[in-house]
Formats: C-alpha cells, structure tokens, sequence
C-alpha cells in the first residue's frame, strides 16, 4: 500500500545544506578510497603481474551486490535511508581498519583483501539504491543535473588528485598509512549523513510488500512498457561494458610499458575530463528534454578507446583517457537527470536497483570476458611465436601489453558501429512523446 505523494515534504527548489553536507562527507570519503583503490591496484600488480588478479578483484566487488540487488532495491523505497547509509558507511570503516591492522602487522596478503572486498560489495548493494532515492527527494528535479554534476566533480577531483598523491605517500607512509587516511575520510561522511536532515519522501509500508523478486520485476516491467527507454537504457549499457572492460584492463596494460608515475599521469588526464564534464553539469544543469545526440558521446568514448589501444604514445592515451571520462562522465550526469524525472519518486530505490544490477552485471562480465580473451588469446597472439605475431603485430605490434592493446582497438571499433546505430534509430527522437515527467 503505498503512502500518498502529498502527506511528504516536497524537496526544496534549490540544493539545500543538508544535500551540501552529504556531498561534502562523500566527497571526502571517495578522496580517500580512490587513494586506496590506486594504492592496492599498484601493489596487486607488482606482486602477482597477472591480468586475472584483477578480474578476481572485479568478481569480488561486484557478484555479492549483484546477488543481493532483488532486496536492497525495496529496502531503499521501505525503510529509513539515512540508517542504512550510515550502517554502509560503518561496515566499511570496519573493513579498513581491519586492512590497516593486517599491513601494519604484515600479515596481509592477497585473499584477505578479496574477503574485505566482498564485505565492502555487499554494502554497496545496499547503499547504492539507497543514496540515488536519497537524491531524488532532497533536490527537486531541475536541479537534478547540477546535482549529479557535483557529485561527477568531486568523483573526478578524486581521480585527479588521488593517483599522484597515493604514488608519493606509498613512498613516503607505505600502505598503512594511506588506509588510515581513509579511516579518517569515512568518519568524515558519516558525520555528514548523521548532521544532515533527511525530509520525508513517499515510502510504502513495510509489511504491504509484493516481494524482492516482484520488486524488481515492477522496474523490468517499467521499462519494458517504455521501448523508447529501453532501447536507450541498452544503448548506454553497451558503452559501461566497454568502459568496464577498460577500467579492469588498464592498468595491466599501461603498467606492462610504463611507470607507476605513467600510469598516474593517464588516470589524472582521465580525471581531468571527468572534472570538466561535472563542471559543465553544474554550470549547465543537463538537458531539459532527451536528445539522441547523447548518444554520440558513445561514439567518442569508442573511438578514444580504439586509439588508446593502437597507440604506445603517453601524450595519446593521456588525450585518449581525457576523451573517454569527458563523453562517458557528461553522458551518464545527463542520462541521470532524465531518469529520475521518468521514474516515481516512490520507487526511485526500486528504479535504482535495476540499474546497479544491470550495472553490476556488466563489469564481471566485461572483466571475464576481457581477462580471458587478453590472458589466453589476444597476449599470447602478439608474443613471440604466437599465432599473429607476423601478421596484425607487423603493424599494431608485439610484445607484453600489445594484445590487450589490440582488444582495445577492436571492441572500440565495434562500440563505435553501435552508435552509430543508434543515432540512426528514429523511435529515439519521439522518447518525450511516449515518456512523460513522473512528476
């Protein structure tokens, strides 16, 4: 039974306090988990050089959450979101105190850092859903842009700041001391969920539920009956397989020719273009009204990848890492706002774990696949005495980190075929007419 719209307090026309103090506390936290993520990342590949440690790693933080997305979905619409951010926020402070115990000890090795991951997945599948209904119904809907825009900055000062920083402070605080930058930053985000003020949306009541599994069938569903928006929302999940795919082999493939310091100059490039795309966000507020031109940010997020790829050029994967976060950070800050205008505000958790599971999906799925195609094919191809080591590597080239190079150029050009599909795709340029505000 669901509660009436108008028994709760409407948000606020512009971005309130407790929105601020919410985004200043995640802010700080996601400074101090990408520290660690850079410094871990670094560390996996020096002491095991494989691919595959980090598809484990992948599948670590991502199945869990994808397991429980059914519950946590509904749990976002039914029950108080501050407690369960703060429970989320609490098992991860939890986490990496005990990761910071176990360096400081030196006791730490590999699959304990798998365990803490698959803890840490799922809280993110409760906190995910959680924090998007959250969102919805402390910023009205015209600001819902510049909103996202503010979070899409903080997560790209993150990336620019945090690879440099983690390079010096490993050298400097070793591996202990970045995680106990981070236990800091936690306690950070937390005292801005506790301060903050949460305003009363639309709930249903807990004991009328239909159930986890028909819970989520109410946001298939939704779609289903929306075959604009579907065709959109599968538009845009190709592009988050490619980038997937990228973020889990990047950094075995620059590390196999560069530096650490290499590798921390691409990802602020990369950092830099998500920074301006929040900008522009919070400055423009994102488009009023879907456009399928949009989708053309596909198009140069594909395109970037394949040169990526092909290139052993620092200067060219440095553009190429700009180019990717700019198109596929601006296009999801766009394709946020209009979600959440089509959605019910009643069931923007529900909504919200149809995403993070699709979401969730795709990076396993782009980590398998793209581990086993690099370890078992597409490296070994371009070594010595492999099967295309006379042929594509006579032109791409050969060597450690080639084929994963070669992967790249090959999945770019085939994302980049797909929109331009879609931009020929004319149901696409009636979505307005056949999706209308939710409120």
């Amino acid at each position: 039974m669901e509660v009436a719209a108008s028994t709760a307090q409407a948000p606020v026309s512009r971005l309130s306090n407790s929105f601020y103090m919410i985004w200043f506390g995640q802010s700080v936290s996601m400074f101090g988990s990408m520290l660690t993520a850079f410094s871990f990342g670094v560390w996996m590949f020096q002491s095991t050089g494989s691919v595959m440690s980090y598809v484990q790693l992948t599948l670590a933080q991502t199945l869990p959450a994808l397991l429980l997305l059914p519950w946590s979905g509904s749990l976002a619409d039914r029950f108080n979101k501050r407690t369960i951010l703060v429970a989320c926020d609490g098992v991860a402070l939890v986490c990496t105190g005990l990761l910071f115990l176990l360096v400081w000890g030196k006791s730490f090795e590999l699959w304990q850092l798998y365990a803490v991951q698959i803890a840490l997945s799922v809280c993110m599948a409760f906190q995910g859903p959680a924090a998007y209904a959250t969102l919805s119904g402390i910023v009205a809907k015209e600001h819902y842009g510049r909103a996202s825009g503010m979070f899409g900055t903080a997560s790209a000062v993150a990336q620019l700041g945090a690879p440099m920083i983690a390079a010096t402070l490993l050298a400097l605080i070793g591996l202990h001391g970045i995680l106990a930058i981070e236990l800091i930053t936690l306690l950070v985000a937390m005292a801005g969920l506790v301060l903050a003020t949460f305003p009363a949306t639309p709930v249903r009541d807990p004991a009328q539920g239909a159930g986890p599994m028909k819970e989520l069938a109410w946001a298939f569903k939704y779609l289903w009956e929306r075959p604009a928006m579907a065709r959109i929302y599968a538009y845009v999940s190709i592009g988050a397989f490619l980038s997937g795919m990228v973020v889990v082999l990047v950094t075995p493939m620059v590390l196999s020719n560069h530096s650490a310091g290499v590798l921390a100059r691409i990802s602020t490039a990369g950092a830099v273009g998500a920074l301006l795309a929040g900008l522009l966000m919070i400055s423009w507020g994102g488009p009023r009204t879907w456009s399928p031109l949009l989708l053309g940010l596909n198009l140069v997020t594909a395109i970037a990848v394949a040169v990526g790829g092909y290139t052993k050029s620092v200067a060219v994967l440095s553009l190429c890492a700009f180019l990717v976060m700019f198109s596929s950070s601006l296009l999801t800050g766009c394709i946020q706002a209009i979600w959440r205008r089509k959605v019910p505000r009643e069931r923007q958790g529900n909504f919200a774990a149809l995403q993070q599971a699709i979401g969730l999906s795709l990076i396993p799925l782009a980590a398998v696949v793209g581990g086993l195609l690099t370890f078992h094919v597409f490296e070994p191809a371009l070594m010595p005495g492999g099967m295309w080591f006379d042929s594509v590597g006579s032109w791409f080239g050969t060597g450690k980190g080639r084929g994963t190079g070669f992967l790249f150029l090959l999945m770019g050009a085939g994302v980049a075929l797909v929109s331009l599909l879609s931009l020929a795709d004319r149901r696409l340029y009636r979505f307005e007419d056949e999706v209308g505000d939710a409120f």
